[in-house]
């Protein structure tokens, strides 16, 4: 007797009890399965069943009695197969993203990293602190969602964020001043001459200034910098900054004396301590290798103006790395337009910026 004998026996004696119905739509979805299993494999397509049939099979299987699924070995489908479709069906009703769908939203990874970015940033500022500041921004969090953000992130509260050593020294940076001095060497008829240049740079914008150019630097000279560089108007330094310098002679009391008067304090590195005027010999290298070293130098007034050209360029178009390659007057270049080039120097020194049109 095939299967269809048995169903047509069944409907025809009309006494289906509940387990019997459960067999019998168990059967009906195994025929549909198989019929679609077969025109699949007739197409050319595998012949294993896809999530929709095993779905459909899993849920009638369930009211099936487990003795009757051992019996129907032909089916080659076991009975834990049909157990484990339903509990992969189960699963998939209560999977975390069914989960994420109620409740609070999530909070947004832009939202996550400005949070971190703000107490990062702000050592002091506690949970509440860094609420208003986002309130400020447009954005609405707790208290306990700052804290557990945090949290997660390994930043401890404010009185524990310690702040790193690069954060001190850039708060610093905006009141500090390094200076150097380095020789050029000048071609004059078959002789040398030596003459010493002294650069100034402020840590915070990367800002660099020529204060001048002398054969050889004297205290007296040096005087008349600093009145020069602290004059109200045209001064490089300004009231309230500190100006680091190495442990050369020539910058004695007077020099002191003369900035002090300013509001200027003079800070002395310690000795054998280059590293610690690291920013300014840097800078040094580069006017080196960028633009002194490709030229024959005759003259101070060819110096002069190589190094103007230079600074003009370092301060207003060349892109600086420790400022993650923007420039140093913070210009903002644009997206769009033709593309133009700038030279310096004969083409030694080029910008790139767009122009309208």
């Amino acid at each position: 007797m095939t299967w269809l004998n048995v169903l047509w026996l069944v409907l025809f004696l009309g006494k289906v009890e509940t387990r019997q119905q459960a067999v019998l739509d168990f059967l009906l979805g195994l025929i549909r399965v198989q019929r679609e299993t077969i025109r699949s494999l007739n197409n050319g397509r595998d012949k294993r069943l896809n999530d929709q049939q095993r779905r459909r099979l899993a849920i009638l299987a369930r009211a099936v009695p487990h003795d009757f699924l051992q019996d129907i070995a032909a089916l080659s489908y076991s009975p834990d197969t049909f157990l484990r479709w339903y509990r992969r069906l189960v699963h998939q009703k209560y999977s975390s993203e069914s989960r994420q769908r109620q409740g609070r939203p999530t909070t947004s990874s832009e939202t996550v990293g400005l949070v971190r970015c703000l107490a990062e940033e702000n050592p002091t500022w506690g949970y509440r602190r860094i609420v208003g500041a986002l309130k400020h921004l447009g954005v609405s969090l707790s208290k306990n969602t700052v804290a557990r953000i945090l949290e997660d992130r390994g930043l401890n509260p404010a009185p524990k964020r310690a702040r790193s050593w690069r954060q001190f020294l850039e708060q610093q940076w905006s009141s500090m001043v390094s200076a150097d001095f380095f020789t050029v060497e000048l071609t004059r008829g078959w002789g040398i001459q030596r003459v010493h240049v002294l650069v100034m740079m402020h840590l915070a914008t990367r800002r660099i200034h020529i204060a001048g150019i002398v054969d050889e630097p004297t205290q007296a000279w040096l005087v008349q910098i600093a009145r020069n560089e602290t004059d109200e108007a045209h001064g490089f330094l300004k009231e309230g900054s500190y100006f680091i310098h190495d442990r050369a002679a020539v910058f004695g009391e007077k020099f002191k004396t003369t900035l002090a008067a300013a509001g200027v304090t003079t800070v002395k590195l310690p000795a054998r301590s280059p590293n610690l005027n690291a920013h300014v010999e840097r800078v040094i290298r580069s006017i080196r290798e960028e633009c002194l070293d490709r030229f024959v130098i005759f003259s101070r007034g060819q110096l002069e103006h190589l190094l103007r050209e230079y600074v003009a360029f370092y301060n207003e178009e060349r892109p600086h790395q420790g400022l993650e390659n923007r420039l140093v007057s913070s210009k903002q270049g644009k997206s769009e337009g033709r593309i133009r080039r700038r030279t310096r120097l004969g083409g030694l020194l080029n910008f790139y910026d767009r122009v309208s049109g």
